[in-house]
């Protein structure tokens, strides 16, 4: 069995649940399903330009989704989703023989493709629309738009913003204008890296080498890809003082070559810089923190550099 393979067990509850969903959305009116085809749906989807990020909806997508909603109701459209999803997972042996995923990637995909089987016969109604970042996160992986790496999802074609170079004063124009020009070989394609809260069991130093490795491994067999990036406020050097524990995750990269680039910040940072640590808010209350949001960029040299020598590390 390749390893991109769903066992007899993953293909049976997929194809049962196919039946349930058709059966429901059927039951609600029988031409739902002929008035708006998934086939078409899904399309809709592999005409997006390959550099928009996994959030990123069609003027003639969101136009589906109102359609559906507006004359079939709101719980038509959640329970299309999940056949939606049930559908590309059916259909992924074919979409993965585009792409060139390796075996060490390609092993993870049917463990997150059976976690999303489950989730869809048990979450919440309201959870299988496009403005949850949950869904859009497991519709980019059955599209494989995203793959999963370990600790964090990667999509496989992303741009890095030029606008980056005009957010951190002269000295980081000069700096990021030297490393994308000479180092890194422009500003696109790249890996960009997404954290899902999801994967919180494999938040540590050790997992996330792996994770990197795993991406290393995609950029050997991909060189056109430039390299790999992740905009967060993980990122930001106030963290080495506030949150020592979390500095791992700029630490390595950067030890290894990675640059990074003030970005700003902006609500969404702020909210999820305080959230989960008492300190951290007790600081920004007080005027002593203010999250930044960095860019972390790695360059396909530095990265594959640094991949050999801890592949070797683990031999």
């Amino acid at each position: 069995m390749s390893a991109y393979e769903i066992n007899s067990a993953q293909l049976h509850d997929i194809e049962n649940l196919h039946k349930i969903l058709t059966t429901e959305i059927a039951a609600i009116d029988p031409g739902l399903l002929t008035e708006f085809p998934v086939k078409i749906y899904i399309a809709f989807f592999d005409r997006i330009e390959s550099f928009h990020g996994y959030r990123y909806i069609s003027d003639e997508i969101a136009s589906h989704c109102q359609g559906i909603a507006l004359k079939f109701g709101r719980h038509s459209l959640d329970l299309y989703h999940r056949l939606v999803l049930v559908s590309l997972i059916n259909n992924y042996k074919d979409r993965i023989k585009q792409q060139s995923i390796p075996a060490s990637i390609q092993t993870l995909i049917p463990q997150e493709f059976d976690r999303i089987i489950k989730g869809i016969q048990k979450n919440r109604e309201g959870f299988y629309f496009h403005e949850n970042d949950l869904f859009a996160k497991d519709f980019g992986l059955c599209r494989l738009k995203l793959v999963p790496c370990g600790s964090e999802l990667v999509d496989l074609r992303s741009g890095i913003p030029r606008r980056i170079l005009f957010q951190g004063g002269i000295s980081q124009f000069l700096n990021a204008a030297f490393f994308f020009i000479a180092k890194a070989n422009g500003f696109k394609p790249y890996y960009e890296s997404h954290w899902d809260r999801r994967l919180i069991k494999l938040f540590s130093e050790n997992e996330y080498n792996f994770c990197y490795a795993r991406i290393a491994d995609l950029l050997r067999d991909n060189p056109e890809i430039s390299g790999m990036f992740s905009a967060s406020w993980w990122f930001d050097p106030q963290l080495e003082k506030i949150s020592p524990e979390l500095t791992f995750l700029r630490r390595v990269p950067e030890e290894n070559g990675a640059k990074i680039f003030r970005i700003g910040t902006d609500p969404y940072a702020v909210s999820d810089a305080i959230k989960f640590s008492s300190q951290r808010k007790e600081l920004y209350d007080s005027g002593l923190y203010r999250p930044q949001v960095y860019l972390l960029v790695w360059s396909r040299k530095d990265m594959l550099n640094w991949a050999m020598r801890f592949n070797a590390e683990m031999d």
